[in-house]
């Protein structure tokens, strides 16, 4: 994995290093700012057990199963060449939530798996032109996950409340952006994300994490987010960031 990541990091650095031989009028020095949402699906590990197992422990239970949910954007963008883009950003991962639930008569019980997380990237990209508005973007990055999970099994009365994961990860994308005006900009983009979020611990009492296991399991709890994910927003473009020096004055 770690090699796999290395290798697809230098690629990316290659190709924007030959970029930088453009001309200086092809330098437009851009950066802006990039609003956004979307939405994105997650192969979501361990939390598919942890439903199967809860519905093993009541008769009757109805699964409300999901797999996705959407995700918002906000990111710093910089365009020192026509060719290139780099991008820091937050996309902030929604709610989801697996469900079982259990009525008879006046007795109900629920078992619930709430998930969202934080993902933090920095990526490289390169961009060519399909139109005279209209580029076409790759990118390649990698990515910090804080992923949060909330689970109640009312059928065998254990809760844990704020249990947080991490993981580093890498995101691809693939992207359309057309000028609508000099500043402004429309974007589309598609791509996926590798992670898997481990170490889930939440605090059992004040002061002292507990590692949280998978639901009918011992060992430790993990919940895989690579999937796939699809965006759209704006880009709003600002004045260079530095001007160039008139040695004539």
């Amino acid at each position: 994995m770690y090699r796999l990541m290395g290798s697809l990091i230098m690629a990316a650095l290659l190709c924007l290093s030959v970029t930088q031989t453009a001309q200086a009028e092809d330098s437009p020095n851009k950066f802006g700012i990039q609003l956004g949402g979307g939405y994105g699906i997650y192969d979501m590990g361990d939390v598919e057990l942890g439903v199967d197992y809860l519905l093993q422990n009541v008769d009757g239970g109805v699964a409300t199963r999901e797999d996705g949910g959407i995700m918002g954007n906000l990111a710093l963008i910089y365009r020192p060449g026509k060719h290139q883009i780099w991008e820091i950003g937050y996309n902030p991962l929604f709610d989801v939530e697996n469900l079982v639930e259990f009525k008879s008569g006046d007795s109900a019980a629920t078992g619930q798996l709430l998930m969202h997380a934080n993902e933090f990237y920095a990526k490289a990209g390169v961009t060519t032109d399909l139109a005279k508005r209209l580029q076409l973007a790759l990118g390649l990055g990698v990515a910090y996950y804080n992923c949060e999970m909330q689970i109640q099994d009312e059928f065998n009365g254990r809760f844990y409340y704020d249990a947080v994961g991490r993981a580093f990860g890498l995101i691809g994308t693939v992207g359309l952006e057309l000028g609508l005006s000099k500043r402004v900009g429309l974007f589309l983009t598609g791509g996926g994300r590798w992670a898997n979020a481990a170490n889930f611990s939440y605090e059992s009492s004040p002061g002292n994490r507990t590692s949280v296991p998978v639901l009918g399991g011992t060992r430790a709890m993990e919940v895989n987010l690579s999937g796939g994910f699809a965006q759209a927003g704006f880009r709003f473009y600002f004045d260079p960031l530095t001007k160039p020096v008139d040695f004539t004055r």
